[in-house]
């Protein structure tokens, strides 16, 4: 008698065991979101608020294309300017993705972002000031200042394990 309760004690046990690993299993599934944000490519001085990029620029833009080449992108985001439309172009139009509009100072939009694209790979195209502080809403830290006047080529690529960030990295191009 104490040998069949004995086994099934521990068949409930292994069968116990077994139902624990698998609901563990899905619930650790990692889904992996990278999120890619740059600074609009350099704008023609033109005097005017929604001037187009320059040569140099445009030059920025297909080489940003290229260098994302390997990368399979889901979407494109950027805000309703013509420069950050265009920085994004040349990825819009070998792709065939189509450029969503935001609005850079929306409070939420950092949340959704990483909420509403999970599993993708996105860009979003904003502002010397704008892109910045989005980065730091991103990561919950206070670690990159606006960028100068100047500055084009930064970019960060951010990847998010389920909704948590692992990764923060800065390269310049």
């Amino acid at each position: 008698m104490k040998k069949s309760i004995l086994v099934l004690f521990f068949c409930t046990l292994f069968s116990f065991a077994q139902e624990t690993t698998l609901t563990d299993f899905v619930a650790e599934k990692n889904v992996i979101t990278k999120i890619i944000l740059l600074r609009h490519a350099e704008k023609e001085k033109d005097g005017s608020k929604d001037p187009k990029l320059s040569k140099q620029g445009m030059l920025r833009a297909e080489k940003l294309n290229f260098m994302l080449s390997d990368f399979s992108i889901d979407k494109l985001f950027s805000t309703a300017y013509i420069r950050t439309q265009k920085t994004l172009g040349a990825i819009s139009q070998s792709r065939n993705i189509t450029i969503s509009n935001y609005e850079a100072r929306d409070k939420n939009f950092a949340e959704q972002l990483v909420r509403n694209e999970m599993g993708k790979t996105i860009i979003v195209a904003g502002h010397s000031n704008t892109i910045p502080a989005l980065v730091n809403v991103l990561i919950k830290e206070d670690k990159y200042k606006d960028l100068s006047e100047e500055e084009y080529g930064k970019l960060w690529i951010l990847t998010f394990s389920n909704e948590e960030l692992i990764d923060c990295s800065l390269f310049n191009f």
